[in-house]
């Protein structure tokens, strides 16, 4: 009975001394897997800072003055957007149609509500814009912009976008402009 008592207490230490032993190694773990969740926020609030830095950098440069080479070096071969007018168009579509580049440089756009995702070397902006010309206010979309990390660098490569029910009717904004 003696001996039982013994190896019971001996096997409870062992038991308690492990499951001791386990407790601060996970607490360790929980440790290591905040420093690593946190080392990975900083990383995506730093990915989300480049690809939002590149949204701003391709609505300047979508325009009659600055697409050609902007296109050349920061727009992906497989480009393809459609427009919030229904238009769709390859990259060398929307090089060839100026009017609509000529168009883009006239306006200016008013972002908002924007949220960026980042999902390996893949980036999606959505949001609503309000486009201007000459200050005054003349529609709403609601768009999509996606972004492929090549080389290192974001590449522009789709737009989708579609009037908000707040925009005039196509026909105001026509005889607007």
């Amino acid at each position: 009975m003696k001996r039982l008592s013994i190896l019971v207490l001996a096997i409870t230490s062992v038991v308690l001394s492990t499951l001791s032993c386990k407790n601060n190694t996970d607490s360790k773990d929980v440790d290591n897997n905040k420093s690593t969740l946190n080392a990975k926020a900083n990383d995506s609030e730093d990915l989300k800072k480049e690809l939002e830095d590149a949204f701003s950098k391709m609505f300047e440069n979508t325009t009659f003055t600055n697409a050609v080479d902007y296109f050349k070096t920061d727009v992906s071969d497989d480009y393809f957007s459609i427009g919030a007018d229904g238009v769709a168009q390859s990259k060398e579509e929307l090089l060839a149609d100026t009017d609509r580049l000529k168009m883009l440089e006239k306006a200016t756009f008013k972002f908002y509500d924007q949220k960026t995702r980042i999902y390996d070397n893949v980036g999606i902006l959505k949001g609503r814009s309000q486009a201007f010309f000459d200050g005054k206010y003349v529609a709403e979309f609601l768009y999509t912009a996606i972004f492929v990390k090549e080389n290192g660098k974001w590449m522009y490569t789709s737009w989708q976008g579609t009037w908000s029910k707040d925009t005039p009717p196509p026909t105001v904004l026509m005889e607007k402009n």
